[in-house]
């Protein structure tokens, strides 16, 4: 995940309001949107599952292992 990648650094300007936690939250949130999608055509391409409890599991789980996969790599990252 982000441990792969090289790190960028970019500057940018916030209003005064926007605090360090609401610019990293928003970036947590757009990289998991972008993780998401990419979970969704992975099971998409293996065909949808017509047991919508089941699935509705699976995507919580999923998606709670993706959150503790991101948490662990913006704690190393120092961004958490």
């Amino acid at each position: 995940m982000l441990g792969k990648n090289v790190a960028k650094v970019i500057t940018i300007r916030v209003p005064e309001e926007v605090s360090e936690a609401d610019v990293v939250r928003w970036i947590a949130e757009g990289l998991s949107r972008r993780l998401i999608k990419k979970f969704v055509l992975k099971y998409l391409e293996e065909g949808i599952n017509t047991d919508l409890e089941r699935a509705l599991r699976e995507f919580e789980e999923t998606r709670s292992e993706v959150w503790r996969s991101l948490e662990e790599e913006y704690k190393k990252e120092k961004l958490l």
